[in-house]
């Protein structure tokens, strides 16, 4: 484990840490898996923020993103209101299948040769949600229904997360950005805070009078009138690094 979050250490891009990911995964026999990061929940409008996958997965993965399938998954909204890794197999969700299309689903992963998998949950700040998941091909042995395996799963996901995100903030283009300042920048992270504007001015060693001009030129650049409207559409346009 600590071989592989020096190599997330290390990692200076998004891709690098795909495959310090990918090389952790590959070591302990796990060659299929997804990552799958959504702003707020899995059936948010404009929810994706980011996802990659292995090679071997890419046209299940991209079919899956693109038939909606996490509308319908129950297995991926159980996971999503859970913090430890679920253990699914196919046949057993297929018997479980509430409706037709979730049913037509699960008959795609088997033909496509899933047998079954580990679905991790990481809930970040503000509501945001990842997965990642596991998942082993029929003829396989992966282990996955171990619950020994399961922890260093979880902590694996846990330190990707967390080292993606500052190189997703970073991959933000100053176009889409707005142009914004550290300390506008500052502001907005501390408004999603809570903060008054008197305990903005206090953590930040300003004025009120201050905050309130960084507000303003805050609430211009994004098009908005007021703090709680720039901080949902700086969200909205993944602009923060929360």
């Amino acid at each position: 484990m600590e071989q592989f979050e020096q190599a997330l250490i290390n990692a200076g891009t998004v891709s690098a840490c795909d495959d310090a990911l990918r090389h952790f995964l590959a070591k302990r026999g796990i060659t299929t898996f997804s990552f799958t990061y959504y702003a707020y929940n899995p059936v948010a409008v404009n929810q994706l923020k980011y996802d990659t996958c292995s090679a071997n997965f890419k046209s299940w993965h991209d079919h899956y993103l693109a038939e909606n399938y996490n509308n319908i998954d129950n297995t991926l909204r159980y996971t999503y209101n859970n913090q430890l890794p679920v253990y699914w197999n196919l046949q057993q969700q297929l018997r479980q299948a509430t409706s037709d299309s979730e049913r037509q689903m699960r008959l795609d992963s088997i033909a496509f040769g899933a047998e079954c998998g580990l679905s991790i949950p990481i809930h970040g700040a503000h509501n945001n949600f990842a997965i990642l998941l596991l998942v082993q091909m029929q003829g396989q042995q992966c282990g996955l229904e171990q619950p020994n395996r399961h922890y260093e799963f979880m902590v694996a996901a846990q330190l990707y997360y967390h080292y993606l995100q500052t190189h997703l903030f970073e991959q933000v283009s100053e176009q889409q950005s707005f142009k914004l300042t550290q300390r506008e920048i500052q502001c907005l992270l501390l408004i999603a805070r809570q903060y008054s504007v008197r305990e903005m001015a206090q953590a930040l060693e300003l004025t009120e009078r201050t905050i309130n001009f960084h507000i303003q030129k805050l609430n211009k650049k994004l098009g908005v009138k007021n703090k709680y409207q720039a901080l949902s559409k700086a969200m909205t346009l993944q602009l923060l690094p929360l």
